[in-house]
């Protein structure tokens, strides 16, 4: 019990003035007497305040709700409730094991509780790896206002266990985006479809107003009605996200790296295909083949991309376009929109993979999607005040130049390419699949 109880800082405050009374008793006898009443008060205070604590910390009661499943990139909430059921008015200071990924180790809330009363407090957290976070012991010191000597610590054996997917959040508000009204309010760009229904439904009795050259003569003669034939929108489009996961997409920003945020946006755009009844798709490389998910519109698929999202692992390699090549040829057996979450920093790089770039998008509508460094930009911008300034500024421009130059060179190559910023990735690339969907793109 005893391993538990902390001095407080007024106890020293205490032990510091008899002391020095005590020292003074030496020149002036008649201060021995008060400095021992004065030492022999704070070891009683002190005894009588341990117990009185000890009857609190067996009143005190404490529980921390977290969610199961975290979201990547999000900040979320923990929240804590403290319950003080007995009859003396306390201060409370919380310490939580949070997951060593998180890196806190300061206090969650210092706060008093009165008797008979409970307080919640919520505590903001962002979880910037994908993984499995392990929360431990709950711990909290208590003390009194007066005389408040020592404190005692009170732990609560709570352990709970969450896990960080890709992000849910961002996933159910792109959605709420992409389906309202004001989809154009919030950066979702609204394309006009071009051309008719295409898929066919079902025959139907002619009707005022139905187009004349959908009239099924056959269906006609044997019914001795006019009788038509009712398309509807195409709705068997597959789409495949393939992710990059070399050595290339593990550059930082905003504290994830590249493949993080791709990852966050093929859960984000894998819900929008489904919703628009299209089929959807995984693939991940880098020196070999990682998941490789057939596309479907089941239930469940999403789930399953989920799963597999988040088990995403790589040693930042040279990724293996050739053999990403070969495996969508004998895995993807029907054209497709393949979505490529890649990066290339120099021309070069785009050089060594090009063929096999330009083989699959003879194949299939390839849309490749790379990363602008904004460091970079923001270098770019910045006033010289010195001869190393100009040339780091120097360097950020050509470097600008330089992806500019490769994702023009993609585009001449008839692949259709996104350069965009990583806080962008999401917006631009539901953008890019709504405008394929809309304008009928093969």
């Amino acid at each position: 019990m005893l391993k538990d109880i902390y001095l407080n800082n007024r106890f020293f405050y205490m032990m510091a003035l008899s002391t020095i009374t005590f020292v003074l008793a030496f020149s002036y006898p008649f201060l021995m007497v008060p400095a021992k009443v004065l030492l022999g008060l704070i070891f009683i205070i002190t005894i009588i305040e341990y117990f009185f604590l000890n009857n609190v910390s067996r009143s005190l009661t404490a529980n921390r709700i977290v969610a199961e499943k975290l979201s990547l990139g999000d900040e979320q909430l923990v929240e804590y409730e403290i319950t003080n059921n007995s009859k003396l008015d306390i201060n409370c200071a919380l310490f939580d094991e949070t997951p060593f990924q998180f890196q806190h180790r300061t206090s969650i809330l210092f706060k008093e509780i009165k008797s008979n009363t409970s307080i919640k407090h919520d505590f903001e957290i962002k979880p910037i790896k994908r993984g499995a976070y392990n929360f431990g012991q709950l711990h909290s010191y208590i003390s009194f206002n007066l005389p408040g000597l020592i404190n005692k610590k009170v732990s609560f054996d709570i352990p709970f266990n969450s896990a960080v997917y890709p992000s849910v959040i961002q996933m159910r508000k792109f959605q709420l985006q992409v389906f309202s009204k004001t989809a154009s309010l919030t950066g979702i760009r609204q394309i006009r479809k071009i051309g008719e229904n295409d898929e066919f439904e079902y025959i139907k009795p002619y009707m005022q107003g139905d187009n004349i050259r959908s009239i099924n003569w056959k269906a006609t003669s044997r019914k001795s009605e006019l009788m038509v034939n009712q398309f509807q929108d195409s709705r068997s489009q597959t789409v495949y996200c393939i992710l990059d996961k070399g050595r290339s997409m593990k550059m930082p920003f905003n504290d994830m790296t590249l493949l993080d945020h791709a990852i966050n946006t093929c859960l984000v755009i894998s819900n929008i295909i489904l919703q628009k009844y299209d089929k959807v798709g995984l693939i991940s490389f880098s020196d070999k083949m990682g998941t490789v998910l057939r596309a479907s519109s089941i239930s469940g698929q999403l789930e399953k991309i989920s799963k597999h999202l988040y088990k995403q692992k790589t040693g930042f390699k040279e990724s293996n376009f050739k053999l990403l090549y070969h495996t969508c040829q004998n895995q993807i057996t029907r054209r497709s929109i393949i979505l490529f979450f890649s990066n290339f920093e120099h021309e070069i790089d785009l050089d060594r993979h090009l063929p096999y770039l330009r083989s699959l998008g003879k194949k299939h509508l390839l849309v490749v999607i790379l990363f602008i460094n904004t460091e970079i930009e923001k270098a770019s911008k910045q006033k010289c005040l010195s001869k190393s300034d100009i040339y780091f500024k120097t360097f950020a421009e050509r470097a600008i130049i330089e992806k500019e130059k490769i994702a023009y060179k993609l585009r001449m190559n008839g692949i259709q390419t996104i350069l965009t910023r990583p806080e962008d990735l999401s917006i631009n690339v539901i953008n890019k699949y709504l405008e394929i969907k809309n304008r009928r793109l093969r």
